[in-house]
C-alpha cells in the first residue's frame, strides 16, 4: 500500500514534564521548542498511563493501555507481545511503513529491544565512550547516559573500592541492586562538543538521514532523547546559561497531608548522591536541589537546542512544511515538588506531559473540516493512546480496530469541542521499592480531581486519595477522608470501576 500523506516527525523525550517556556515556565531557556509551540497545537492536559518509561512508550506505540499490554517494567516487550496479541497488530510506525512510509528511528524510542518490523530503514543507537576500564564500562552500560568527564570516572572507582573493601565479590556487584551502588554523580557538565553525548550523536544520526534519505515519498522519523532522565549530564556550555543561585525551587516542599511514606515511591537520584541504593530513605536536601534543578535547565536547553536542528534540516531540505511534528514525553517528573525528585508514583508531576502537534502548512483536517490555529491552547483532557489513531487520521491511514484510544482530530478541529470527563493512569510497584504495600494502584484525572485507589493482592482496597486541583492545585493534602468529599470520592471511585470506555467523548468514535 502507498500514500500520499504528510512526513512524520516524531520527537520524544525521556522523563520530561511541561517545563518549557511555552507552557508557562519563563525561567528555562527553549526557543526551539518555543518556536515549534507557536506554530502547534498546544495541549495543556495530556497525561500518561504509567509513570515508567518502557510501560508509557508501550501504550502510544501499540495504542494499547498498560491493563492490555500488560507491560509494567521495563523488561523487552515488543517481540513477546507481537506473539501473544492479535495478528493483524501492527505497532505505529509499523503500520506506516506498511502504507508506504519510509521509517526510521534514532536514540530512545520504544525503550527496548530492536523491533525490526517497525523500521524499513533500521533503527540506530549511539555508542558509548570508548572504555578499556572494565568496571567504568559496566557502570556506563547500566547508566542512561555516559560520564565523560574523568571526575565523574574517579567518583565511579571510589565507590566501586569501597564496596569491595566492604567484601562484595564480583558476581555480588552485578546484581541489578547493586549496579546503582557505584554510580557516577548525578550531574555532568563536561567541556566537549554536543555529539560526544548521546543525544547529539542521535540528532547527528537523524540530520545525516534526512538529508540523505534518497527516495521520494513520505517518512515516519523518530527521535529519542534521554538527556532528561538522570544523571542530568549534557555539554558546560548549557549550564552556563544559568545562574544557580538564582534558580526557584517549588513553592511547596512537603509530602501530601495525609498520605502515607509508601505513596511517594523512591527518590532516583539517591542512587547518585549515596550508595544505599534504594535501602534508605532520602530527600534532597537545599543544595542538592539546587544542582539537580540546574541540571534539569541544562538538559532542556541541550535537547532543545538539538530539536531546532533537526527542524532546520527539514527546512534546508524543503521538507518542514509537509512535516507533521510531534512533541511528547514518555511521561512526568517531580523537580523536587513535594520535596521529591522522581517518577515513582501517582501523583499530578509524574503524570502529565507535554504534548505539541505541528500539522503541516496549508493542510485541511480529513473531510476538508476546519482547523485551530497553529500557536492555540487545547485544554481537553488527552493521554498517549490518543496519538497512535490521531496520526492515522491525520495521514490518511485506516485506524485498525483493536485501538484504545481516540483520534483527536475534532479538538484540532474545535479545541472548545466536549470531550472526555477523564483519563486513565496505573501503576505497581518497581522491584527497587524500597516499601512494598499495595498490589496495583489506578488513578483518575478529571478537570478538577484526582482520585487514586491502591488495592490489595486480592483486589481489596488498601488506601485512597483525592487532590482537589480547583481548591488545592499544589496537592498540600489528601482529601479523601474529609467529611465533605465523600460524594466525590465515591462518583470518582465508580469511574474508576466503570473503565475508560464509560467516558469517551461524545462524538460518535469506536
Amino acid at each position: 500500500m502507498e500514500t500520499s500523506g504528510p512526513n512524520v516527525l516524531f520527537l520524544i523525550m525521556h522523563d520530561v514534564g511541561r517545563r518549557y517556556g511555552c507552557y508557562g515556565n519563563p525561567r528555562v531557556i527553549s526557543p526551539n521548542v518555543d518556536a515549534l509551540a507557536s506554530e502547534s497545537l498546544r495541549f495543556e492536559n495530556h497525561y500518561c498511563h504509567w509513570p515508567l518509561c518502557g510501560p508509557s512508550r508501550a501504550n502510544i506505540f501499540t495504542g494499547c493501555r498498560p491493563l492490555t499490554t500488560q507491560r509494567f517494567d521495563n523488561r523487552p516487550f515488543f517481540p513477546a507481545f507481537r506473539e501473544r496479541s492479535w495478528e493483524d497488530f501492527r505497532s505505529l510506525p509499523e503500520l506506516f511503513r506498511l502504507h508506504g512510509y519510509r521509517t526510521f528511528g534514532t536514540g530512545l524510542v520504544f525503550h527496548d529491544v530492536d523491533d525490526e518490523p517497525s523500521w524499513s530503514d533500521g533503527f540506530w543507537r549511539p555508542s558509548l565512550p570508548a572504555e578499556e576500564r572494565r568496571w567504568i564500562r559496566i557502570a556506563q552500560e547500566a547508566s542512561p547516559n555516559p560520564w565523560l568527564d574523568r571526575d565523574s570516572s574517579r567518583l565511579i572507582e571510589e565507590r566501586l573500592q569501597r564496596l569491595r573493601e566492604a567484601g562484595m565479590g564480583e558476581e555480588d556487584l552485578k546484581r541489578p541492586e547493586n549496579l546503582r551502588r557505584f554510580r557516577g554523580p548525578a550531574v555532568e557538565a563536561a567541556e566537549v562538543a554536543d555529539n560526544a553525548y548521546f543525544d547529539g550523536q542521535a540528532a547527528e544520526k537523524a540530520i545525516d538521514w534526512i538529508h540523505g534519505r534518497g527516495a521520494p515519498g513520505p517518512f515516519f522519523l523518530a527521535v529519542g532523547f534521554t538527556a532528561g532522565h538522570l544523571p542530568f549530564n549534557c555539554p558546560g556550555k548549557y549550564w552556563d546559561l544559568y545562574d544557580r543561585s538564582a534558580l526557584q525551587l517549588p513553592e511547596y516542599r512537603q509530602p501530601p497531608l495525609g498520605s502515607p511514606e509508601w505513596v511517594e515511591g523512591d527518590s532516583e537520584p539517591v542512587q547518585y548522591y549515596t550508595q544505599s541504593g534504594y535501602d534508605r530513605p532520602w530527600h534532597a536536601d537545599e543544595e542538592q536541589s539546587r544542582e539537580l534543578l540546574h541540571g534539569r535547565y541544562a538538559v532542556i536547553s541541550y535537547i532543545d537546542a538539538l530539536v531546532g536542528e533537526i527542524l532546520e534540516a527539514l527546512r534546508s531540505s524543503g521538507l518542514y512544511d509537509d512535516t507533521l511534528v510531534v512533541l511528547t514525553s514518555d511521561h512526568g517528573f517531580h523537580d523536587g515538588e513535594h520535596g521529591y525528585w522522581g517518577k515513582h508514583n501517582l501523583w499530578e508531576r509524574s503524570l502529565t506531559v507535554p504534548l505539541l502537534l505541528r500539522l503541516p502548512c496549508g493542510g485541511s483536517l480529513p473531510e476538508g473540516g476546519g482547523r485551530a490555529d497553529g500557536g492555540s491552547a487545547v485544554g481537553a483532557l488527552t493521554e498517549h493512546v490518543d496519538l497512535y489513531p490521531t496520526l492515522c487520521e491525520l495521514c490518511g491511514l485506516e485506524k485498525p480496530q483493536w485501538l484504545e484510544g481516540q483520534s483527536l482530530v475534532p479538538l484540532i478541529a474545535d479545541p472548545g469541542r466536549e470531550w472526555k470527563r477523564a483519563v486513565f493512569s496505573h501503576r505497581r510497584h518497581m522491584w527497587h521499592d524500597r516499601l512494598q504495600v499495595y498490589d496495583i494502584a489506578h488513578t483518575v484525572r478529571t478537570g478538577r480531581y484526582r482520585y487514586t485507589l491502591y488495592l490489595d493482592g486480592r483486589g481489596k482496597r488498601l488506601y485512597r486519595e483525592l487532590f482537589d486541583y480547583l481548591e488545592d492545585p499544589l496537592e498540600t493534602e489528601n482529601r479523601a477522608g474529609l467529611p465533605g468529599c465523600r460524594e466525590t470520592a465515591a462518583e470518582l471511585q465508580r469511574m474508576i470501576q466503570g473503565g475508560w470506555r464509560e467516558q469517551r467523548p461524545p462524538v460518535g468514535m469506536p
